[in-house]
């Protein structure tokens, strides 16, 4: 859900009002789609899937080596060896002859089970090669108890040889994995999913073993099919996947960025942060091009008035390179559009040099300030307030942005009482009152916060950015009816902006569970703003709940195309990547596929 504006490092305007799960968010709380939830905390792993990888996770099942087991366990596992001994048909048994008898017998006695040749074992007949195999299979599982890990992989391999088992390869792929030879694990496993494709040991073993050898997306399908064949039941399933999304995200979002030219966010993700500063007179009408400094300096004021975002970027550059006499606010804005590009590094070089040319220029370190917050610095962010309050503390911009710093941060007392400051400053800033309502809301005074809006609706009766984030405040609280008025509302009030579209989306998808017009609204959304990155993540996620895979991860690519930021661009991936593992589940295991959507 969005909310009004925050620092543009991490949303594009706005931070959520919403304290409960939106529309779209719920549907990862159903079964077959939990997999899903784990992709959308992917910055926020934590080391508890270590404990999957660390503990003896090749310790066997049944009919697998084990250390120990209970009495109950062993009574189990010799009713199974009795039942696999009794695993020829009565057809098999009828048709085996007295002379099949005998020259089993004599192969036997001429030659130790454990030694026996390819070409002796061949002459045996098939009950008797299934009795040895499971012979070898037990004295393997001693040895494996021994921790004689070479000796157990010999007889196992001895077992396989007298007849190929799922389990006989997944045994050995344990003690494979115990030695660090992950490639064999690999070969091994992938023998035993081939005859036992729903063979959850196995399938774990070669999901292991994919990671130790760092092919984390083949060890990511490996694991999301265990999540799901399981359950979700296993968490640290969920977890390891989760870490392996995490680093095919990492490593992909690096590689893009190696070769991804800069660019400018959407129109709607600018203006959201261009607006939450007062506005300052820019020229209504297009100066003549003079090949000037302050010529171009005049033209990139113009340009930005009309929200042509990109001439404006290129005619402060052009007046910069041409020395115009207002070089500080010029650079100001270069640095400005830089770090709406993601590239915080170079926006503070252009930072540094305006706050040099020109120290009293407020504004420059309250965007100063956005980069220390991006890169985690509180210290040096608030040092940056200070310093502007000292300059003028009667400027309304910096108590609002520092409220959006303590909003983030989650300090909503503190939030609001910059808020307040804010509005006594310049009472007619209206996102000073919309967020002083969200901080209000998210303290707990839900009727403070609803008759500040409700205020806020008298006071500024044609903004639509009233309406709409009072619409989700009534969302929230799921007052539906109200909050289809107030979204409809200010789509009349505002139809170029894209986001009460898409939260009337998420009102029509939750509330009448009318799927199709949900995404009629966000397309609607896309004609308001092409480039909405909030429209098209939306329309993602939306496609995914209804099992359209292939058309989530189109949208997906578009929200990879447009990323900003490494953190955005990894975000983007690992819901393209998610998505496609469930298509590879769907390849792999069409019957289990199918169950799921039963």
């Amino acid at each position: 859900m969005s909310s009004a504006h925050s620092l543009p490092a991490k949303a594009p305007a706005p931070v959520p009002v919403s304290s409960g799960p939106s529309a779209v968010q719920k549907f990862v709380q159903d079964k077959d789609w939990k997999f899903y939830a784990a992709v959308a905390s992917v910055s926020l792993l934590a080391g508890a899937g270590i404990y999957y990888l660390t503990r003896p996770s090749s310790s066997p099942e049944t009919d697998e080596p084990k250390s120990s087991k209970s009495k109950s366990k062993k009574k189990k596992s010799k009713k199974k060896a009795a039942a696999n001994k009794e695993a020829s048909t009565p057809e098999e048994k009828a048709s085996e002859s007295s002379s099949d008898k005998a020259k089993d017998a004599a192969n036997d006695s001429n030659e130790d089970v454990e030694t026996m040749s390819a070409e002796t074992i061949a002459t045996l007949s098939e009950k008797r090669r299934l009795e040895h195999s499971h012979t070898l299979k037990t004295r393997g599982n001693s040895m494996y108890s021994a921790k004689k890990w070479d000796e157990a992989i010999r007889l196992y391999s001895q077992a396989i040889a007298f007849h190929p088992d799922p389990v006989f390869y997944s045994n050995r792929a344990a003690c494979y994995s115990i030695v660090g030879k992950f490639d064999k694990v690999i070969e091994d496993t992938t023998l035993a999913l081939t005859m036992n494709p729903t063979y959850v040991k196995a399938l774990g073993r070669r999901a292991h073993a994919y990671e130790s050898t760092g092919k984390h997306q083949e060890a990511m399908h490996d694991f999301t099919a265990l999540c799901i064949l399981d359950g979700f039941k296993n968490e640290s399933f969920a977890q390891s996947m989760e870490r392996n999304l995490k680093k095919v995200a990492d490593v992909k979002a690096k590689d893009i960025l190696k070769t991804r030219e800069e660019r400018l966010p959407s129109k709607t993700f600018m203006s959201a942060y261009l607006d939450s500063f007062r506005k300052t007179p820019v020229p209504e009408t297009k100066p003549e091009e003079e090949e000037t400094g302050d010529g171009q300096f005049q033209l990139a004021e113009y340009y930005l008035g009309q929200r042509e975002y990109q001439k404006a970027m290129e005619a402060y550059n052009k007046a910069i390179e041409l020395n115009t006499t207002h070089i500080a606010k010029a650079l100001n804005m270069r640095g400005t559009f830089t770090f709406l590009m993601g590239d915080g590094k170079k926006a503070l070089a252009d930072f540094d040099k305006a706050i040099e040319l020109d120290p009293n220029y407020v504004q420059t370190y309250i965007k100063r300030g956005s980069i220390f917050m991006e890169q985690g610095d509180a210290m040096k962010t608030f040092t940056e307030f200070e310093t502007a309050i000292s300059i003028d503390a009667s400027d309304p911009n910096i108590y609002y942005h520092r409220g959006q710093v303590f909003f983030i941060t989650g300090e909503y007392e503190s939030a609001a009482k910059d808020y307040i400051k804010s509005i006594e400053l310049e009472p007619k800033f209206v996102f000073s009152h919309i967020q002083y309502g969200v901080a209000q809301y998210k303290l707990g005074n839900i009727s403070d916060a609803m008759n500040i809006f409700k205020k806020a609706l008298k006071d500024f009766p044609e903004s639509g950015d009233v309406n709409n984030y009072y619409g989700e405040l009534l969302l929230d609280q799921q007052q539906f009816d109200q909050a289809f008025e107030r979204f409809d509302k200010a789509i009349k009030l505002k139809p170029s902006n894209p986001l009460p579209y898409i939260n009337k989306a998420l009102l029509v998808f939750q509330w009448k569970q009318d799927p199709a017009g949900a995404e009629r609204l966000c397309l609607q959304s896309l004609d308001a703003d092409p480039e909405c990155d909030v429209a098209i993540a939306t329309l993602g996620q939306l496609f995914l709940q209804q099992g359209k895979i292939e058309k989530a991860i189109e949208y997906f690519d578009k929200s990879i195309d447009m990323a900003r930021t490494e953190a955005e661009l990894t975000s983007a991936l690992g819901f393209r990547e998610a998505a496609n593992s469930q298509l590879v589940f769907a390849r792999d295991y069409p019957e289990q596929s199918k169950a799921l959507k039963r």
